[in-house]
């Protein structure tokens, strides 16, 4: 299969990961078990693919230039900002409202996840083209930190006034996006892959930050009686894509 078709199967699933999270709203409330399995997995699959694939691979793909690092630390700044900018960007301030203005919040929600997905799209497709490991490793990532982001969302838009049918409607919209971003990405590079390890190592401070700055704070504060085994999905998220690379 070539790096586009891919790329596309790839990131139509990955925007059909908010039919999982309607799912589980609708047949029951995730328990706070559950959710701390996700997030500590999640955290696990995205540092692991960080530092075991996506920045050696950028760094390779770059013969050596370790200057391609300064994209991760860009990319890190960039959405920290666009994070501040959008309020609740990926509803990263837990599913609550209190911050928010209720009746832009879903708005809000809107532009970040597609914006954000967009560019899932084009990192997925950047993955494919440097190799099909790194893509599937890649691929897996973001869907895993998908799952809790698009439950979360959905709740801010049914919050925001949205009707359940609608607000599913909008979540899958917005996944979608990540499908554009992988044409464009093979439209625009047309063969180059001089953008290939910039990407990556953009990728790659985007999966930190979110696993930094979102997940792992939230595994901090799970309640003390789950500290004893929360762990144990992260070391198997980073045991798993450890597992892809020896396979690859």
């Amino acid at each position: 299969m070539s790096p586009l078709a891919s790329s596309l199967v790839a990131t139509f699933a990955v925007s059909l990961i908010a039919l999982v999270g309607i799912v589980v709203l609708f047949s029951r409330t995730p328990t706070e078990r559950l959710q701390a399995v996700l997030l500590s997995f999640a955290a696990g699959v995205l540092l692991a693919t960080t530092f075991l694939e996506v920045l050696p691979e950028a760094i390779e793909h770059a013969d050596g230039e370790g200057g391609v690092l300064v994209a991760a630390l860009g990319a890190m700044i960039a959405f920290f900002f666009l994070e501040r900018l959008l309020h609740g960007f990926h509803a990263h301030e837990h599913g609550h409202l209190d911050d928010i203005h209720v009746e832009t919040a879903p708005y809000f929600v809107l532009i970040g996840d597609g914006l954000h997905n967009f560019i899932d799209g084009i990192v997925i497709a950047a993955s494919f083209a440097a190799g099909p490991e790194l893509g599937i490793a890649t691929t897996l990532a973001v869907a895993v930190h998908e799952v809790p982001a698009e439950i979360a969302d959905f709740g801010v838009l049914v919050a925001g006034g949205f009707s359940r049918p609608m607000a599913l409607a909008l979540n899958v919209a917005s996944g979608l996006t990540a499908v554009v971003g992988a044409v464009v990405f093979f439209g625009v590079s047309a063969g180059s892959e001089a953008a290939v390890p910039w990407l990556m190592a953009a990728a790659g401070g985007m999966f930190i930050y979110i696993a930094g700055s979102d997940l792992i704070p939230q595994l901090h504060h799970q309640r003390s009686e789950l500290n004893g085994w929360v762990y144990v999905p992260f070391v198997g998220g980073v045991a798993l894509i450890a597992a892809l690379g020896l396979m690859g």
